[in-house]
């Protein structure tokens, strides 16, 4: 049954070898609730597609895709997880701003014995942390700065 639960994507990057353990997917998801100021996606931060401009071309960055689109893309790349113990990675923006999102791909990846990771800010609810505790293997948690003051200079929130 194909589900209608969609979320906003930027990019998927394959072979990725520095998103966690072995060789990776990592897909990316658009929107983030920080504004860091050495931000190496700043493409990301809105959370809707946006127009770029590079030079005198420019394009359209975010997609929408449903969670059957997204696992079909995950799946492609199952050879190279089993031979090198790698999986998936799910990063940012901040994956956890599209919780429901999330929390259905970990759950297809679980099904599909995959192995995931979650590449977040950790500044997100509670509740929709908790939610995905139990589907995600790896959490790689970007803690940003210690001293709340200087937090809140260079991302915008405390």
């Amino acid at each position: 049954m194909k589900s209608n639960l969609t979320g906003l994507i930027f990019d998927i990057k394959k072979f990725a070898i520095h998103d966690g353990p072995g060789i990776r997917t990592t897909m990316f998801f658009k929107g983030c609730p920080l504004s860091c100021s050495w931000c190496h996606n700043p493409e990301s931060r809105a959370c809707e597609p946006e127009e770029m401009s590079r030079g005198k071309s420019s394009r359209i960055i975010g997609r929408s895709i449903n969670v059957e689109e997204a696992l079909f893309e995950l799946l492609k790349d199952r050879p190279f997880y089993e031979e090198s113990d790698g999986g998936v990675t799910f990063s940012g923006g901040e994956p956890l701003m599209q919780p429901e999102f999330l929390l259905a791909l970990l759950k297809l990846c679980r099904i599909e014995k995959l192995h995931t990771a979650v590449d977040t800010t950790g500044y997100s609810l509670k509740v929709d942390i908790e939610q995905i505790v139990g589907f995600t293997d790896l959490f790689l948690y970007d803690l940003k700065l210690i001293d709340d003051s200087l937090h809140l200079k260079e991302t915008g929130v405390s």
